[in-house]
């Protein structure tokens, strides 16, 4: 099998969805130390990594629970009971409830507290899922293309692209911008003013993966385009984009 057969497996082989024999083929180029399939799996990795951050499971504290559960215990009744101490034991009784109560309070607030910071991380990793399985149907179509962009000083990557099923655009040494700025894609057209693909901030080591599921009709769209532009994006394009990946 040739590099150029091996180019539209190297992601799945990094996500372990090749047949036996394929991936065999690209393990024994590794074995023989393979430059250019070292590279390629390497930036597959980068792709794969994006989506492995999965949200965990938040428990409360176990010893917070015991202390609250202590606290409304029922109190010991007192042997020898004077009349004069019955409103002292009754006023301490009524301060340790409503201290447990004070103790309950807190403790459900910080409970509901923990239940919001789940329910976001829980909604963050189902996105991610969204995102890998959207990646997924692009990536092992046999229609897809393959766009390699970028040379060793300069942003490098590439943009799997399919027709009807969007893009995949993996990108590595970006800029470190500043807070103020952000990365914004772009649709551009053979004739008139470019069209928004989405904006995206980097990792702290300059790389990124975008997803479109937007389809791209070839005869409208020329290039993928990469801007920096102020924070929220821009309506066009305000800088040189730093980044044109051709379609044709």
């Amino acid at each position: 099998m040739t590099h150029a057969e091996m180019d539209e497996l190297y992601e799945l082989f990094v996500l372990g969805a090749l047949d036996r024999e394929e991936a065999a083929e690209i393990e024994n180029h590794l074995q023989d130390n393979c430059t250019y399939c070292t590279a390629r799996v390497r930036e597959a990795t980068v792709l794969a990594a994006a989506f492995a951050g999965l949200a965990d499971v938040v428990q409360p504290p176990e010893n917070l629970k015991k202390r609250v559960l202590n606290s409304i215990a029922p109190q010991r009744p007192a042997v020898v009971v004077p009349e004069p101490k019955k409103q002292s034991s009754w006023l301490g009784g009524m301060l340790a409830l409503g201290a447990a109560c004070v103790a309950l309070t807190f403790f459900c607030l910080w409970l509901g507290n923990q239940t919001d910071n789940l329910q976001n991380r829980l909604t963050a990793a189902q996105h991610e899922r969204d995102q890998l399985e959207s990646a997924l149907k692009v990536l092992s179509r046999s229609e897809t293309r393959t766009v390699q962009f970028g040379r060793a000083d300069q942003p490098q990557g590439r943009l799997f692209i399919n027709r009807n099923r969007g893009f995949v655009f993996t990108a590595s040494r970006l800029p470190r911008l500043a807070a103020d700025r952000t990365f914004e894609l772009w649709y551009v057209p053979p004739t008139g003013a470019p069209r928004k693909a989405g904006l995206f901030r980097s990792d702290r080591n300059g790389d990124t993966v975008q997803i479109s599921n937007t389809a791209i009709d070839p005869a409208t769209t020329n290039a993928v385009a990469v801007s920096v532009e102020p924070d929220g994006g821009s309506p066009a394009p305000t800088t040189t984009p730093i980044i044109v990946v051709p379609l044709g």
